[in-house]
């Protein structure tokens, strides 16, 4: 879906492309605060993000909203992914862009190091304001192994 010809420069999609997306960004955060061993996919909405920006405002928009819904369903501190995401579009992305010239590469390079920007963040902020938001556990080494294997299949 990221790297299609039909996306690549269309402003507006249609019902068919809208109602499931919407519904992606809406629900799955709520499942992900139900069942733990659903990945959060931070990694990936931090990609749809970073790549989007540019091309196609709407799924820029609906990875922002997820990333907000997920981090209001998580009791993750606001806008943290959402900001991670950012400062790798702003300071990484266009250098790494002129350097890797694979896109499953790259796509692959800006997950890891979305999914290393915001967990580091989160541990830093855990240790500042001294609260336990996140454990570092077989789990989250599960959620950024299954976030970068969907990254694959993109």
């Amino acid at each position: 879906m990221m790297y299609h010809d039909r996306h690549r420069n269309k402003q507006n999609i249609g019902f068919w492309e809208w109602f499931p997306l919407m519904s992606i960004v809406i629900f799955y955060p709520m499942l992900v605060s139900i069942y733990t061993i659903l990945p959060p996919l931070i990694g990936i909405a931090g990609l749809v993000i970073i790549t989007n920006i540019d091309r196609n405002k709407v799924y820029a928009l609906a990875g922002m909203l997820y990333l907000i819904n997920l981090d209001l369903n998580l009791t993750l501190p606001s806008l943290l992914s959402l900001f991670s995401a950012i400062i790798i579009y702003a300071l990484v992305y266009p250098t790494t862009k002129l350097m890797i010239r694979c896109k499953k590469c790259l796509a692959l390079f800006l997950i890891i190091l979305m999914n290393a920007i915001f967990y580091t963040s989160l541990f830093l902020y855990d240790i500042i304001f001294s609260s336990k938001t996140i454990v570092a556990d077989s789990m989250l080494i599960l959620y950024i192994l299954l976030d970068i294997l969907i990254g694959l299949f993109l």
